[in-house]
């Protein structure tokens, strides 16, 4: 287990974060990659052999409040993220290096990063949900790729590049998560809600997907020489921002652009839905 914090701090050279160092889970990668490897095992494997006899739970409400507390603490995040220097006019959009001093501006940025990886960390219950309501058709690849590198890249941008030019996918991941809880939020009111948001489903995916091209062409303001930030995260954040782009593309194109070229063929062949 030492071995993967020496080559983690080898690769990532002198920017460990001297602030973070001794928080919870912060030490070491250790702790986060064995809680990804409990999820794996237990939404791949426990938890099917557990529900495969029983029916499914009814955790309704359970799931409406956690979707409350997402919304309210992803807010929370942007908020006292844009208190830590963006309104007080210390950051700009292109290449900003991390701020690794105690100045309170600064410390209370790297404490957005930690409250982020965390929430990325609660963030694994989701699958844990599904697989008790027995919907294990939305424990995709692309759902569980996407949780778990989330949390490694979170764990790893709060100790080593917690600030800076970070920030803004802190921001605007955090923000696309306030439209996507509030919009499952509204969904577990009813048929009536399901029905209304019905036209905002793929535009979700589609705003997920605009995010990860913004992230990706924001990251290369760092390939400046000059832009003192540790260009090795880059190695392990972008080509991850692509490969989930892909699998967001590819959901997309299955779930939408072909049922709706489906049902465009059923009615022009008179069939509106249904086969006769």
């Amino acid at each position: 287990m030492a071995a993967i914090d020496t080559i983690m701090h080898t690769f990532m050279g002198n920017f460990t974060d001297p602030r973070v160092v001794k928080w919870t889970m912060m030490g070491s990668p250790v702790p986060t990659l064995s809680i990804i490897a409990v999820y794996l095992l237990l939404v791949l494997f426990i938890l099917p052999a557990f529900m495969k006899n029983r029916k499914p739970y009814q955790i309704t409400q359970i799931i409406k409040i956690y979707n409350i507390f997402q919304v309210a603490t992803c807010v929370t995040i942007i908020y006292n993220t844009l208190n830590s220097g963006w309104i007080q006019g210390e950051y700009s959009i292109g290449c900003a290096p991390v701020d690794y001093s105690d100045r309170p501006t600064a410390v209370k940025m790297v404490s957005q990063f930690y409250w982020l990886y965390l929430l990325k960390g609660a963030e694994l219950i989701e699958t844990v949900f599904f697989a008790l309501r027995k919907k294990f058709n939305q424990i995709s690849g692309l759902h569980v790729y996407h949780h778990a590198s989330t949390f490694f890249l979170s764990y790893i941008g709060c100790k080593f590049i917690g600030g800076g030019m970070a920030s803004v996918p802190l921001i605007v991941n955090s923000f696309i998560h306030v439209l996507m809880y509030t919009y499952y939020y509204l969904s577990s009111m009813g048929p009536r809600w399901q029905n209304v948001l019905k036209p905002w489903k793929p535009r979700l995916t589609m705003c997920q997907m605009i995010q990860f091209t913004l992230l990706i062409i924001h990251s290369l303001s760092a390939l400046q020489p000059d832009c003192e930030v540790p260009k090795q995260f880059l190695l392990i954040y972008v080509p991850n921002v692509i490969v989930i782009f892909k699998m967001f593309y590819d959901f997309y194109q299955s779930s939408y652009t072909k049922s709706t070229k489906s049902k465009k063929n059923e009615q022009k062949n008179g069939l509106n839905g249904h086969k006769k």
